[in-house]
């Protein structure tokens, strides 16, 4: 080491030194790394996030083919398998997204009721991710709980687990949302292709993708003014980022809308590849362009003045019955919305109104539209439920509210296994005592009430109060939907029909008659699939089961039926087949009709709260399995 001295140097703020000081020459410094710890990234942030994912797409796969596709389901899987099979698509009724996806899906894995469905897990995952997206405006609290709750909400949860295309056009109106207010923040290109790219899922999902159009556009006109401001400030901020002078663009926006074409023009040209794309399976599908064309005619179709076929309760009846927490969460964020200066949350509030508007005049609507009113509201009640969090961390002390959360869990708990007794129960006509048992769980809310205003009165702050009602509601609230979302995804198939948002679901007796025709395959043909078969009547979701029979003849009427060798017919009638040979048929219902309207008052309540009543649900259409005797 090379020192040399040299003369004393005092400064103001030098200590006293001694007479020889050293100097340590640059070449004889070694180079010091800076301490990095490689953990940096791994926050409770990204760990809650990294849980998020895990446990909504573990959600959304775990038993994925658990139920038989519906008749709706079926219609889009048909012509997906059709595509991925090579064979021409003769429908014109279908999602060339969803097609597009699940022919892909076909190609890389097996057919199955699982597989068809793998798009709707794919696009449902993203659903619950984009809004941490908006991380940046609405804070990391609100994006969070927003997630979570798509995440394990009933009713994201069941249409990531259908073939639906709603769950598809909430993704793009999600990313269309979230790309323009993140441009305009930001001026980065790639926000405007997030946008863009939202626009070509949306418009190429369904025809709900108009719906999401006419709701943006109104909201953009009503703050007009707003919003052409906030484009200005996205122009500036993206010729800045293209090394133009920030000064200049700032103060004239004229002219950087004149220097910034290309951006836009690149945006516009990713819209157009990516609707061809996503509408033609990259150009294997030409006819998804002429059902991409005719979406429009077919949204406007759904506002009819006499109820179709397919449409389905509205969204106040679902949101209602599955996501109480989120509604009442979400209508205190609506107020907290409309009454903030902030744009963002202002249009998060349009776009709920208008959706859920859109839905009750929407009279054709599909079951699946109630996830558009769903994805702004959780968004909402994010802003709720983060401003709670924020003042029980302030305020909030376990002696006072965590003393009602735990009266109020306790309580209540007592209160609804009464109502379960009283509901179980068949009183007789002179039990006074066992008619009148539901008044002990209207006696347990009172009390948590009376205990409720205690705390506030003694301590002289109705806060506690308050934040102690509300922190019980929520723990309350988050166990009803998961109870909900659990017997509404993962509960038994003949449960299924009481679900109003699964429309008109399979029967337990599809997968009977499939087991019986495989089985009468085998011992006939040697071959679970090489009977031969006269079909009749057929409804998408028979073709879907029969699609991997290679002897499938269609007929219009087994009165008559083709010169074939078939053994064994199905018919949607009752009509029996004139062979001269013996036959015995079996009927089987292909799918369950039910609806709660007309309920007496305690199934009524049963029903709230277990969704299944004692009341079976109709067969729908069905399917009659004819064998022909001595058949060999």
């Amino acid at each position: 080491m090379n020192i040399k001295e040299k003369p004393l140097t005092r400064t103001r703020n030098s200590p006293k030194v001694r007479a020889v000081d050293q100097e340590i020459e640059p070449e004889a410094v070694g180079q010091v790394e800076p301490e990095t710890n490689p953990l940096a990234w791994l926050t409770v942030e990204m760990v809650l996030i990294a849980l998020i994912v895990i446990v909504g797409a573990g959600l959304r796969l775990w038993q994925l083919g658990n139920y038989p596709l519906s008749d709706v389901e079926a219609q889009q899987s048909l012509v997906a398998f059709q595509l991925a099979n090579g064979e021409a698509i003769q429908s014109t009724n279908y999602s060339p997204l969803l097609v597009s996806l699940n022919g892909l899906a076909f190609l890389l894995f097996q057919d199955s009721g699982a597989t068809a469905r793998l798009a709707s897990v794919l696009i449902g995952t993203i659903l619950f991710l984009l809004p941490l997206t908006l991380r940046r405006q609405l804070g990391p609290a609100v994006t969070l709980i927003a997630s979570a709750l798509l995440a394990i909400s009933p009713t994201a949860l069941f249409l990531s687990r259908t073939v639906n295309s709603e769950i598809a056009v909430a993704v793009g109106a999600l990313m269309i949302f979230a790309g323009f207010f993140n441009w305009s923040d930001s001026g980065q290109q790639r926000w405007l292709y997030l946008a863009a790219g939202g626009v070509a899922v949306a418009l190429t999902a369904g025809p709900l993708g108009y719906s999401i159009i006419v709701i943006f556009a109104v909201v953009i006109l009503i703050k007009l003014a707003a919003f052409r401001q906030l484009w200005d400030q996205g122009l500036s901020l993206a010729a800045a980022n293209n090394d133009i002078e920030s000064e200049t663009a700032s103060d004239d926006a004229t002219e950087a809308v004149d220097r910034f074409p290309a951006a836009l023009k690149q945006a516009g040209l990713f819209l157009l590849a990516a609707m061809l794309i996503l509408s033609t399976a990259a150009m294997f599908n030409l006819s998804g362009l002429s059902v991409t064309t005719n979406l429009f005619m077919e949204w406007v179709s759904r506002f009819t003045f006499q109820p179709r076929l397919d449409g389905g309760f509205n969204a106040v009846f679902l949101l209602t019955l599955y996501e109480i927490l989120t509604v009442v969460a979400g209508l205190v964020g609506l107020t907290f919305a409309l009454l903030s200066r902030d744009l963002l949350k202002q249009s998060l509030a349009g776009w709920f109104i208008g959706a859920l508007i859109l839905d009750l005049v929407m009279i054709g609507r599909p079951t699946g539209s109630v996830i558009l009113s769903l994805v702004p509201l959780t968004l909402l009640a994010g802003l709720a439920l983060s401003t709670l969090a924020d003042n029980l961390q302030q305020w909030g002390q376990w002696g006072n509210e965590g003393i009602i959360l735990a009266a109020g869990v306790i309580i209540l708990g007592f209160g609804y296994i009464g109502l379960t007794g009283w509901l179980v129960r068949v009183c007789g006509a002179d039990d006074r005592f066992c008619q009148l048992a539901w008044l002990q769980s209207v006696a347990a809310v009172a009390l948590f009430l009376v205990i409720v205003f205690f705390f506030g009165f003694v301590q002289n702050d109705a806060g506690i109060s308050l934040r102690g009602l509300a922190i019980t509601g929520v723990v309350l609230g988050l166990i009803a939907i998961i109870g909900f979302g659990w017997r509404l995804n993962y509960g038994r198939l003949e449960n299924l029909a009481y679900q109003p948002l699964a429309g008109i679901p399979a029967s337990t007796e599809v997968i009977d008659m499939m087991d019986t025709l495989s089985e009468e395959s085998l011992l006939r043909a040697q071959d679970n699939h090489l009977i031969d078969v006269t079909l009749s009547g057929a409804t998408p979701a028979l073709l879907w089961q029969l699609r991997n029979f290679k002897n499938v003849t269609p007929t219009g009427s087994i009165i008559t039926p083709p010169n074939t060798t078939a053994v064994i017919t199905l018919t949607a009638d009752d009509e029996q087949p004139n062979l001269g040979e013996a036959y015995i048929g079996q009927d089987f219902a292909l799918n369950s009709v039910w609806s709660p309207v007309g309920l007496p008052a305690k199934e009524l309540i049963n029903w709230l709260i277990y969704r299944e009543v004692t009341q079976r649900p109709q067969r729908g259409n069905q399917a009659i399995l004819w064998l022909r005797y001595g058949a060999g």
